[in-house]
């Protein structure tokens, strides 16, 4: 009997775990506003939270003190106070940072424009782009578009899948299952199962026949499974985010400021409300014999799940921030271009896991001295130079493109040649990929470009 006694208890301190990192995660993934309408819910749901006003911080530092000492007594575990304000932080209202938002199609136009050096495919990008809907989809085909400008359904097709590199990912695909399929490419997903269930079983994906994708492709349920988690956390509308019929403004999440010639990052949480414990309840929980004591205790220990995972919420993001800054820093106080950045690099940093960082940054927005930006722009691909040193591939297209601006058109420099004066600059660059990114930009090939 004491042993069925462990073994349940052991069970359920296990799902209280679960219930805890899952509520961790969800949290921490939303932005400012979204906290706030769940916060909102979760006021209107459990009657042991209560919003404590902003305005009065000297009541609120005594509500809190109350509320710490009443914990202590409770469970005897050494909580802390997971919302005690800073009292020598000076908050900056975010109104102060509302900007109009870039759109989809400028944020592609500017990519565009980085890549491609001629006028007339410059011309072609640019209408593939105003095709674009604002789900991020590619409304015509490359038979009319070659028909437009007069050229060849490759040459139509070849600045299709141009503009599909761009971010974000699975932007201009002719439909969903192109979509995705530029998004698993993207992340490095080579795998024709994974391929075939994407071109040929999205039905099936979205009604969970697990069975069915695991017979057809002749795999187990559990890999089958895998593959469907892969393909739902794809976006089948990548660019909902960016579009928009009217002008958008929005708030930071994040704010970096410079003072004093350092950079000190807070979190917003202008519209985030403080949480504490609603003191009509404390003297029914210490009545255990009251009937609502079950009921109470459960809402009571959602409330404490609550508050803390907001408060690692905001200690995770601003680790992460500080990460990013800190490996960033000539952007910020050179005006250099950003160096290429993972998710692994800032995870090994903050010591947090991939993953983690991931949710930290997901959506969200930074207020810096330069600019507003997501967060995700500070993460840009890169490759590797002589040195060892990570550079851009943005960057080295944007050399590529600068050198053959520069060149002598009568004596128009060969791949090799570009290739041999990247390596003269510590840039390692085969002959192969300076063709291929001059192909992506549009740009021809030496003999093309020659004039006489």
């Amino acid at each position: 009997m004491k042993l069925d006694f462990n073994l349940n208890l052991q069970q359920q301190q296990k799902l209280i775990m679960t219930q805890e990192l899952q509520l961790a995660v969800k949290i921490l993934q939303l932005t400012s506003f979204e906290l706030r309408e769940y916060i909102q819910e979760q006021l209107i749901e459990n009657p042991m939270l209560e919003a404590v006003e902003k305005e009065n911080p000297e009541q609120e530092n005594k509500n809190d003190d109350d509320k710490v000492e009443y914990l202590i007594d409770l469970y005897n575990d050494d909580r802390e106070s997971y919302y005690q304000p800073d009292e020598d932080e000076e908050y900056v209202s975010p109104l102060n940072f509302v900007v109009r938002e870039e759109t989809l199609w400028e944020y592609l136009k500017e990519q565009l424009n980085l890549l491609v050096l001629d006028k007339e495919l410059l011309k072609v990008g640019e209408y593939i782009i105003d095709n674009i809907d604002q789900n991020g989809y590619l409304t015509i085909d490359a038979e009319n578009i070659s028909e437009k400008f007069k050229i060849t359904y490759q040459e139509a097709e070849k600045m299709i899948n141009l503009i599909q590199t761009f971010e974000p990912a699975g932007i201009g695909a002719r439909n969903i299952s192109e979509c995705l399929l530029i998004q698993v490419r993207n992340k490095g997903y080579s795998d024709k199962i994974l391929e075939n269930i994407i071109l040929n079983m999205l039905e099936d994906v979205a009604e969970g026949r697990v069975v069915k994708i695991a017979r057809e492709n002749g795999i187990t349920v559990e890999k089958a499974s895998e593959y469907i988690d892969i393909i739902k956390k794809l976006e089948p509308k990548p660019g909902v985010a960016y579009s928009s019929d009217t002008v958008k403004y929005i708030v930071p999440d994040v704010i970096v400021e410079k003072i004093d010639n350092r950079y000190i990052v807070t979190v917003n949480e202008e519209y985030i409300p403080d949480l504490r414990i609603n003191n009509l309840y404390k003297k029914i929980i210490k009545d255990k014999n009251s009937p609502e004591y079950k009921f109470i205790k459960e809402r009571l220990d959602s409330a404490l799940w609550l508050i803390k995972s907001i408060e690692q919420r905001t200690q995770t993001i601003k680790r992460v921030m500080e990460a990013i800054v800190e490996y960033q820093m000539d952007f910020f106080e050179k005006d250099e271009e950003l160096k290429p950045l993972s998710l692994h690099q800032i995870a090994e940093a903050t010591n947090l896991h991939e993953s983690t960082v991931s949710r930290a940054i997901k959506g969200k927005y930074v207020q810096t001295p330069k600019g507003l930006f997501e967060i995700k722009r500070f993460f840009p691909r890169g490759m590797q130079s002589k040195s060892g040193e990570e550079i851009a591939t943005i960057k080295i297209k944007g050399r590529i493109k600068e050198i053959i601006e520069n060149e002598d058109k009568k004596k128009p420099y060969s791949d090799q040649q570009i290739a041999d004066k990247l390596g003269s600059e510590g840039l390692k660059v085969s002959r192969r990929t300076v063709a291929k990114y001059r192909e992506e930009m549009g740009i021809q090939s030496s003999s093309k470009r020659k004039s006489y």
